[in-house]
Parts: C-alpha cells; structure tokens; sequence
C-alpha cells in the first residue's frame, strides 16, 4: 500500500463527502429559500395593513360625512 490508501476507502470518503456537501448545500438551499418567502410575505403583509387602514380612515370619513 505505498501509493495511498486503498480504492475502497477512497470510495467511501468520495461517497462520504458527496453526502455531506449534498445535505448542507441543500439544507442552505431550503433555508435560503425559505427565508425570502418569510420576507416577502412580511412586505405583503405590511401593504395589506396599510390599505387596510386607509380603506377604514376613507369609511369613518364617508359616514362622519353623512
């Protein structure tokens, strides 16, 4: 065994790695993913409210109007 270690042990970390990169690279993936939908139904949420509140402000003035 002077050139290394043998071809299974080299199969093993090759498989061993490809696991590990596979499952964080996907974990960081779903993560990502995740986070900027949580941040872009924040920002939806936020102009709902908005046209919430005027649509009310417009309905108290319209009936104090009347």
């Amino acid at each position: 065994m002077a050139g290394g270690y043998p071809w299974y042990t080299r199969v093993a970390d090759a498989a061993h790695r490809l696991t590990v990169l596979s499952l964080v690279g996907g974990s960081l993936y779903i993560i990502g993913g995740l986070s900027y939908q949580i941040y872009l139904n924040g920002k939806n949420f936020e102009k709902e409210q908005k046209l919430l509140a005027a649509q009310q402000q417009q309905q108290q003035f319209t009936e104090e109007s009347k």
